[in-house]
């Protein structure tokens, strides 16, 4: 049906979730239909990502992990506002449990995204469970809720945003990603990782569950520090718990399973096809519920499920007309003009219509600040609490345009999109008044 219920459990998870605008659209098609990807198109390597670039480009030195973690410490000795030890103390807790996993959020078959059997797997005794895609999908919908998804929708699997390639950083190789309908693989009927480390995805595992992962608004509101880094982390640790659990549970049922928070596959088209929300002018994924203060995992498997759609609920009108996220950047790494297919790096592909990000400004400021930054998120209007307020100009925005310039007019007005204190925050705590 063209106009569905926001509070249907189908997508946008169990009732008494709120904060969803009315007017949600169904759109037919795919992302690559709507964000009019060229002919031209062809699957990118891993390498290109921006996060990996400074770790094998020889323009980039001093922008690697490490040498963020060395001026987040810098930061930490001067003292500075959301750098204190208290902040310290709060990044390491929430990379504890990806440490202690081995699960890297950019590391295909390793940890907890490991693409072999974790638990006690499906043993060859019992029968594999059987049902029709609709019920399938409401069950491992279900189940993600019970693992602590925020959101969970269902996409058919788009090869074009599958790696061609995954990269490993200690070695700087590019390795293969292949499927078995591809010539020499056909024998492989589960995910696997051959001996020259190339991985191959069996041909039946046309289906993805994507997840939704809100991340903490008071944490994100403190950007860019250690604290608002923290707290993107602590969403990663659930990620790892949540993708593992949803691959173990298809596993038992007799299905194949691969989880993933970012690597092996481009996430924003994947939740686009979810119909879990629409692209942004900050190049983000902008959540009905959420807005752009979420992550996103999604597990592969072949049990047939029922797929939903891509949606509609006015992001593109109002995102062309606002611009309060690159007003914000401090790099100006956010254009201000329409969407195009002029990329301004490697890093993006010149076949995809979409504003076309500096992501290698972003990852600089990155390496600044030791942390990540989150400024164009904490400025963006669709982030915002729950309230009924809001849950009524969302839905505004969503149904017609004609007011959108009004309710930029009336965001700035209130005063959202500020940057809160790391430093007020633990005092309050400390005080007991929080």
């Amino acid at each position: 049906m063209p106009w569905i219920d926001s509070f249907h459990p189908r997508r946008f998870g169990p009732p008494g979730f709120h904060n969803r605008p009315f007017g949600i659209r169904e759109l037919d098609g795919t992302a690559a239909d709507i964000y009019r990807v060229l002919p031209t198109y062809r699957r990118i390597s891993q390498k290109r990502n921006t996060l990996m670039q400074p770790e094998w480009r020889q323009d980039l030195p001093g922008h690697t992990e490490q040498d963020r973690t060395a001026k987040a410490i810098r930061l930490v000795k001067r003292g500075a506002n959301g750098y204190s030890l208290l902040d310290w103390g709060f990044m390491t807790a929430a990379d504890a449990n990806l440490q202690a996993s081995r699960t890297g959020n950019n590391v295909p078959n390793r940890g907890a995204s490991s693409w072999g059997v974790l638990g006690m797997g499906h043993p060859e005794e019992l029968p594999r469970w059987e049902a029709d895609p609709r019920e399938n999908a409401a069950i491992v919908k279900r189940m993600g809720y019970l693992f602590g998804a925020d959101q969970v929708g269902v996409a058919l699997l788009d090869r074009r945003w599958v790696y061609s390639h995954y990269f490993v950083k200690q070695t700087g190789a590019e390795i293969p990603i292949r499927f078995s309908d591809e010539p020499g693989y056909e024998h492989i009927e589960r995910p696997v990782q051959l001996a020259d480390g190339t991985q191959v995805i069996p041909r039946n595992m046309k289906y993805v569950i994507v997840f939704i992962h809100e991340m903490n608004r008071d944490g994100i509101s403190m950007a860019p520090t250690l604290f608002a880094h923290a707290t993107t982390r602590t969403t990663y640790s659930k990620i790892a718990f949540i993708t593992a659990s949803m691959a173990e549970f298809l596993r038992g049922l007799g299905y194949n399973a691969i989880a993933s928070a970012n690597e092996t596959a481009l996430n924003t088209p994947l939740a686009i096809d979810a119909g879990l929300g629409q692209l942004s002018r900050q190049a983000k994924l902008i959540n009905p519920t959420y807005g752009p203060r979420c992550r996103i995992s999604k597990v592969f498997t072949d049990m047939p499920l029922s797929a939903d759609r891509p949606i509609d609920f006015g992001v593109t009108g109002f995102c062309n007309i606002c611009l309060k996220c690159a007003r914000a950047c401090p790099r100006h790494c956010i254009p201000t003009g329409p969407p195009s297919y002029e990329p301004k790096g490697d890093y993006s592909h010149d076949a995809v219509l979409q504003w076309q990000l500096d992501h290698m400004k972003c990852r600089e400021y990155f390496t600044a600040v030791g942390t990540n930054c989150g400024l164009c998120l904490v400025a963006c209007p669709y982030n915002k609490p729950p309230h009924w307020g809001h849950w009524f100009v969302s839905s505004l925005i969503a149904t017609t345009p004609l007011f959108n310039r009004f309710l930029l007019w009336m965001d700035d007005r209130l005063g959202y999109g500020k940057r809160r204190s790391a430093n007020e925050f633990w005092a309050r705590v400390r005080s007991g008044t929080l």
